[in-house]
């Protein structure tokens, strides 16, 4: 009797960087990847992000010995200019060189500039909606380019209608009131990602 191998099932696991991106890339998953098998995977921060990219790959490998994996680290810039708190080249080369990550097949970052707060004001227009701003009080050129912008700024604009924003899980209704769509094709830096893990996806199917 021939026994056949069960065949590998390729897996993009999307490692975010807290609460605040777990929301925002679950939503986004709903429309952009669906039937694309996939785990997003929370770092907690970015505090030593190789070695936790590296340490919770192993582990997804461990329980699920019929996967194949694509890493996409979607984590923030921190700021216009500077690079990643991630060497993705230095993290390609580990995996490469470590037998215990044959079974992964790529490894990329999505990098949000400054970060993912930024984004949201691609859609400047739904967070005015959101707080239920008078249209003649907006100003959405006040926002532009959105990568000026952070945390702080939403924070502000929040507290000035009486409104306070909350990081994390809190911050699910928010996310489920913006355009998506509108975020999607207007930031390059997501869509490019985005566009990436759906084509490598497809490879996998050829």
């Amino acid at each position: 009797m021939v026994v056949r191998k069960k065949p590998h099932k390729e897996v993009a696991l999307l490692f975010v960087e807290g609460d605040t991106e777990k929301e925002f890339y679950t939503k986004l998953a709903e429309s952009y990847l669906h039937g694309i098998p996939k785990a997003i995977i929370n770092l907690h921060g970015i505090y030593n992000v190789h070695r936790n990219v590296l340490g919770k790959t192993e582990a997804f490998l461990y329980l699920h010995n019929d996967a194949t994996v694509r890493i996409y680290c979607c984590i923030d810039r921190e700021s216009r200019d500077h690079n990643p708190p991630l060497d993705i080249d230095d993290l390609r080369s580990t995996l490469k060189d470590d037998q215990d990550f044959k079974r992964v097949l790529s490894a990329d970052a999505i990098i949000a500039t400054q970060m993912i707060e930024s984004w949201f004001f691609y859609d400047i227009e739904g967070v005015y909606k959101f707080l239920k701003i008078p249209r003649n009080l907006r100003n959405p050129t006040k926002y532009n380019p959105p990568e000026k912008f952070t945390h702080l700024d939403l924070s502000k604009l929040f507290s000035r209608y009486s409104k306070t924003y909350i990081k994390g899980r809190k911050c699910a209704n928010f996310i489920n009131n913006l355009n998506l769509a509108k975020i999607y094709s207007e930031c390059i830096e997501l869509k490019v990602g985005l566009d990436l893990i759906i084509q490598q996806a497809t490879l996998g199917k050829l």
